[in-house]
């Protein structure tokens, strides 16, 4: 999908623009609400956690006038914990499913009361301060509802979430398109008393993310352009879509060829046994037995790979993996070509050298020229753990000409490192319970960052799950830093995989008052104890 002004801040955003969600590492993510606060704090910049651009936007202001009306939600500091009735993430308005409708309504309706006063064209850091509350205003909707329509176990909500996404998201192309906004940062670029080398370039990158996005062109390719972005969004949506609800899966039979630890993750099955008895009569009976329909989603996939000993079960698990979806084939040719198109009617020969122009490669000539240099730097690396790895599997198999095959590497890896270093990794997972991870985070965090991290209480109506934690940050020097919401048990529909949503971004709302951060963490455990 096309990075244009107001999406580039939206983190959920996936990598390659499919919407998958990025997985990252919980310290990362506790380093970066860090930075957030004292970026904010330095530099008295607001709404901080988001990318580049308006991170940039944030900093070069100096403090937030305009408030944003609907976000009187869950805006107390950390420390006062009242646990009056909340909405879904701490947002009144989403104390019911059809709240959605209205939290939409509310964001368009303030952010186009902030586009008229941007059209009057005031100072360049109220330019500045407005833009950025539009983002703040349109930000909350669209990573609530990304989350909720990944995650929430109640469909109803996960439907308004869907219809809020899509409306959300159409207003984003209008304000994508929108010349009055245009003309405003054209008007911060060339204003020479901003005297901040970032609200400079912040001005630059806004106007270079708008004319990305087709605003310089004729009115009829503009419009197309627009119906091509709601065209991908909408793929982008079914591409995810399709993950969740066609994970894959093969059955597997008998039972005893998944490792036991492992049994609970799968539903039973029972089948005809191949072999027959035959009774006194001479009748023929055939006796069922038990196996297992593995779920090929990445956290149980990934469990067989690492733990069956059976190749062929390994084997069969990963090609079934890795070949669905197959819906999303069609789907996939169809955002090709739309991105495609985009490209033509922006003047590229490729979407890639339209997507990469503006950034520090600027062709894809030297993307592939960093990787091809990359490959052959370690690539004698990873030939010799490779070989090592093949010559392990062939010591294991009293095979001599057995290949290292993909689905082997996983297995025969925690083989070697077990044998290496005399540890069962199963043992070793035994003593790492998740409360018990989660009490070793906080040592990592304190350690690392000098902050406490610790759990607090949810205000009923704010969590979507009972296994859901909430834990807040805070610095003995720097006061509150935000929230993170962990849920990471495996259930059904919910997204596989690892990933981070933003839900708010951190921002000063005035000299006195200062909006924490909140970042949700998911996962999907597949058994209780961390591997």
């Amino acid at each position: 999908m096309t990075v244009t002004p107001f999406r580039r801040f939206i983190t959920v955003l996936v990598r390659l623009n499919l919407q998958f969600k990025t997985t990252t590492t919980t310290n990362l993510v506790i380093l970066r609400l860090i930075r957030s606060r004292r970026s904010s704090q330095v530099t008295g910049g607001v709404t901080s956690g988001h990318p580049k651009m308006l991170t940039l936007v944030r900093r070069a202001a100096s403090s937030l006038c305009l408030r944003f009306l609907h976000n009187q939600c869950n805006l107390e500091r950390i420390g006062s914990h009242r646990l009056h009735t909340s909405g879904l993430y701490g947002f009144d308005l989403l104390k019911t499913p059809k709240g959605f409708q209205r939290f939409v309504d509310e964001a368009i309706e303030r952010s186009s009361e902030l586009v008229t006063y941007i059209s009057g064209m005031p100072s360049s850091a109220e330019i500045v301060r407005a833009m950025d509350e539009i983002s703040d205003a349109v930000c909350s909707v669209v990573d609530s509802a990304e989350l909720c329509r990944h995650t929430h176990p109640d469909r109803e909500f996960v439907e308004e979430a869907n219809k809020a996404s899509m409306r959300i998201n159409e207003y984003l192309h209008y304000l994508n398109t929108n010349h009055s906004l245009y003309h405003a940062v054209l008007k911060v670029e060339k204003d020479r008393n901003l005297l901040s080398k970032e609200a400079k370039r912040a001005a630059h990158y806004l106007r270079v993310d708008f004319e990305k996005g087709g605003i310089h062109l004729a009115a009829d390719k503009l419009d197309r352009v627009n119906q091509l972005h709601v065209e991908i969004a909408h793929l982008c949506r079914e591409f995810s879509e399709n993950i969740i609800t066609d994970p894959g899966s093969v059955d597997i039979f008998p039972a005893s060829r998944i490792p036991k630890h492992l049994h609970h993750l799968f539903k039973p099955i029972y089948g005809l046994n191949s072999s027959t008895l035959r009774g006194s009569s001479g009748s023929r009976d055939n006796i069922k037995e038990k196996g297992f329909r593995i779920t090929t989603e990445p956290g149980t996939l990934s469990s067989i790979l690492q733990w069956a000993s059976d190749a062929e079960v390994r084997k069969m698990a990963y090609i079934q993996g890795n070949s669905v979806p197959h819906a999303n084939l069609a789907v996939l040719d169809k955002l090709i070509a739309a991105r495609h198109e985009i490209a033509q009617i922006m003047g590229y020969k490729s979407y890639a050298e339209f997507a990469v122009r503006p950034n520090m490669a600027s062709s894809p000539e030297v993307v592939m020229s960093f990787l091809f240099e990359m490959s052959k730097m370690i690539r004698p690396k990873a030939d010799e753990e490779f070989k090592a790895i093949r010559d392990f599997k062939k010591a294991r198999t009293g095979q001599i000409c057995e290949d290292l095959e993909p689905w082997d590497e996983a297995y025969f890896t925690g083989m070697m490192k077990s044998s290496a270093y005399n540890l069962d990794s199963s043992v070793v997972a035994s003593y790492f319970p998740l409360h018990q991870c989660i009490e070793g985070l906080k040592v990592l965090v304190e350690s690392l960052f000098g902050a406490t991290f610790r759990s607090i209480p949810l205000a009923p109506g704010e969590s979507w799950h009972p296994d859901v934690l909430k834990m807040s940050l805070h610095h003995p020097e720097e006061g509150d830093l935000g929230y993170l919401y962990l849920d990471l048990c495996s259930r059904k529909d919910k997204y596989p995989g690892c990933a981070h949503f933003a839900i708010k971004g951190g921002r000063r709302l005035s000299e006195t008052e200062y909006q924490l951060p909140e970042i949700k963490i998911e996962n999907q455990i597949s058994f209780w104890i961390l591997l």
